[in-house]
């Protein structure tokens, strides 16, 4: 007797979606936001408002990292150095990220600087690193009433802040690029207010960012998020990305092609995703494989049963839309089905991208498939 978990073995592709391969190098984390893009002042109070509509953390640490949050993104902005990337010659994307791994939480921020600039910026952290809270609490004072950063160290206000408000020392790297200049990567870890013992180096290592950062670039994402897809999670969420493309100025036809995908394919996790633990977790991210041209994954988990109805679905819906695109008709009505029956959000999907629909559906155990689906603009 064929099982159906054997169906759909059967039905999916060699190797799966690249949105699995993601949330397999993302599973220990239960909340990741990265993005990659173009910084200004009006992206801090989107991403603090993700953070608000996270579940991801205890309400007592919202405040906490949320200060860190526009701390590290003002970073971000107060030491881009255009001429910096125009002499490299290549453009290098800064980066934004946040996770959350077991108790802890790690923001990440991107700088490109001078080689000339590292023995300064390595003596200031590893000076932070050396204080205890006192002494920390100390340092801010003076650096405050100064008005100008402490000749113990040189650090300025926000980087004595931050490693005062997370209550461990940051993690940096610098990555060489050539043409006397580095990629510096900085890591703020921040621990719960009820954290007791000592911090691990292994808890605190830069490297899985430095891993999440190199996938990213290769594949050219630009905004991920993995985690909880609540609606209060969506709207931000999609603000972040409508944002982004403001800023590039890009095409207002593109732009709203773009964002209304973005919405249907958020929508579609957030209604179909197997709730597990008060969660609706998924996994969703932006590529720009070129100028204008945008790839848009999301993958999450669905019954088994489920699945077998969404690719009959996938697979009809496809066809239909393919066969109204030719009669050059904008949409296609859809006839009701199943309980769960998801047509109308993923015939919008299929007639705003461009070729295909392109899905997998890997199964997980007995009762669960992991779905990932792509779509091209």
């Amino acid at each position: 007797m064929i099982t159906k978990t054997e169906t759909l073995e059967k039905h999916t592709e060699e190797k799966a979606l690249a949105a699995y391969d993601f949330y397999k190098m993302l599973a220990k984390d239960s909340f990741v936001l990265m993005y990659m893009g173009i910084f200004d002042d009006e992206l801090t109070s989107i991403l603090m408002d993700i953070n608000d509509a996270g579940k991801f953390e205890m309400k007592s640490s919202r405040k906490k990292i949320s200060f860190l949050i526009a701390e590290c993104f003002q970073n971000i902005v107060r030491h881009s150095d255009e001429e910096n990337k125009a002499a490299i010659g290549f453009n290098i994307p800064e980066m934004f990220l946040l996770r959350n791994r077991k108790a802890m939480h790690h923001l990440v921020t991107t700088n490109i600087v001078r080689n000339a600039d590292r023995a300064k910026l390595t003596e200031s952290i590893d000076h932070l690193k050396s204080l205890s809270k006192e002494k920390l609490k100390e340092l801010y004072i003076d650096v405050f009433t100064n008005g100008k950063p402490s000749d113990r160290g040189g650090a300025g206000l926000g980087l004595i802040e931050m490693a005062r408000r997370s209550g461990t020392a940051p993690t940096y790297k610098f990555e060489a690029l050539g043409n006397n200049f580095a990629n510096f990567f900085f890591q703020v870890n921040v621990l719960p207010s009820t954290f007791e013992g000592a911090v691990t180096e292994n808890e605190t290592t830069i490297q899985p960012a430095l891993n999440i950062y190199d996938k990213m670039t290769e594949q050219k994402v630009v905004l991920l998020q993995k985690g909880d897809f609540s609606k209060e999670a969506i709207m931000p969420l999609i603000s972040l990305f409508e944002n982004n493309l403001a800023l590039k100025a890009e095409d207002v036809v593109v732009m709203k092609k773009v964002i209304t995908l973005l919405v249907e394919m958020l929508e579609n996790i957030r209604d179909h995703a197997k709730q597990m633990n008060g969660f609706r977790e998924g996994i969703f991210y932006v590529a720009e494989k070129s100028a204008g041209k945008y790839e848009i994954n999301t993958g999450n988990f669905i019954p088994v049963s489920q699945s077998l109805i969404l690719k009959e679905r996938l697979d009809s819906i496809s066809k239909l839309m393919d066969k109204k695109k030719k009669e050059n008709k904008k949409s296609a009505k859809l006839s009701d089905g199943e309980k769960f029956n998801p047509s109308v959000g993923l015939a919008e999907i299929c007639k705003n991208s461009s070729g295909k629909l392109i899905y997998d559906f890997r199964p997980i155990g007995h009762s669960l498939s992991f779905f990932s689906l792509k779509v091209n603009l």
